[in-house]
């Protein structure tokens, strides 16, 4: 199960990344910043906050691969080293997301 959210996962971030730079060459007047929010859907990650919260990991190996720095650290304040679901935007050509909103991920009682 997990390692079909993880492949769907690298699937849909992949085709945004691609659709981001095709955007981006289409829009060079924009700045970064702005052709990323405005050209891109937030989507749903869940993965793991680092201890200081400046780096999200959507596997549960941890390589460097699968981490993403966060822009808005503050978000995640409090949930540190806690699995979370969060709204976001990727921008994958600096291997950074924006946070929109967290949702702390219950763990399963079996």
């Amino acid at each position: 199960m997990n390692k079909l959210l993880v492949t769907a996962l690298s699937l849909a971030l992949m085709t945004i990344g691609s659709a981001q730079a095709q955007s981006l060459s289409q829009s060079a007047a924009k700045s970064d910043a702005s052709a990323l929010s405005s050209t891109t859907r937030p989507i749903l990650i869940s993965g793991r906050v680092s201890g200081d919260g400046r780096h999200f990991s959507f596997d549960r190996d941890s390589d460097s691969d699968s981490e993403w720095n966060v822009s808005n650290a503050r978000a995640l304040k409090g949930h540190e080293g806690s699995l979370v679901t969060v709204k976001c935007y990727v921008d994958a050509t600096r291997n950074q997301i924006q946070i929109l909103s967290v949702i702390r991920v219950q763990p399963e009682v079996r």
